[in-house]
């Protein structure tokens, strides 16, 4: 089995069918983790079956498309109606941040930290007006901190500078024990900081009004 379909399957097992599965009223952040239905294996490929979501909230924000110009790449950055609604309705905003925390919230609770938060694993219900629903997808880069010993790049975009120093410098650091590495950098963060910082990204992106992977050399269209 891949071994991140073998991650999801676990994290899946450990908040939805261990007996310390938490109480929704008291984290409501579990509605807003996808949730693993079935998962199915042939000859070739393991499939794992979730609940329908929604677009990704980077298709909610911005349409990007790029083309080369005197020997440079240059964005063209559409904005879509959701972006507009959160730069004018506030409490869209709040919804956003607010789900987003108490996602968090339970996978802190679990020591779980997701390592791949990003717009594209962030799927939005957005009805015009207000988010409806929020549903965080794709475990396959998360750990725990118990046994932080999987860490990988992930979206190196989205990730905080003290992890990209240790993958940086964990190849050099193989004959001390990647193990042991990674346990001392957990050791640096709580649980949650690792993904607040991939929530704080996303949120400048907001600020900005463009995708932060993006070259300095863009337009923006409004």
């Amino acid at each position: 089995m891949d071994s991140s379909a073998a991650v999801e399957i676990e994290i899946a097992r450990t908040m939805w069918e261990s007996k310390c599965q938490v109480n929704e009223s008291e984290f409501p952040g579990v509605r807003s983790i996808a949730k693993l239905l079935a998962t199915i294996e042939d000859t070739k490929d393991n499939w794992l079956v979730y609940e329908v979501g929604s677009s990704p909230l980077s298709k909610h924000l911005f349409d990007v498309k790029g083309e080369f110009h005197k020997g440079e790449r240059i964005y063209g950055v559409q904005h879509k109606s959701f972006y507009a609604s959160l730069l004018h309705n506030k409490q869209a905003l709040r919804d956003l941040i607010r789900f987003m925390a108490e996602v968090l919230d339970v996978l802190s609770y679990y020591s779980v930290v997701h390592a791949d938060i990003k717009p594209d694993n962030i799927l939005v219900d957005f009805d015009g007006h207000r988010i409806k629903n929020l549903k965080l997808i794709d475990f396959g880069s998360a750990f725990s901190y118990e046994n932080p010993g999987n860490i990988t790049a992930s979206t190196p975009e989205y990730l905080a500078p003290e992890v990209l120093n240790y993958l940086e410098n964990r190849g050099a650091n193989t004959n001390h024990g990647n193990g042991t590495n990674s346990a001392k950098l957990c050791q640096m963060q709580e649980p949650w900081s690792y993904d607040v910082w991939s929530l704080g990204v996303i949120l400048l992106e907001l600020l900005t009004g463009i995708p932060i992977w993006m070259s300095l050399k863009c337009r923006t269209v409004t």
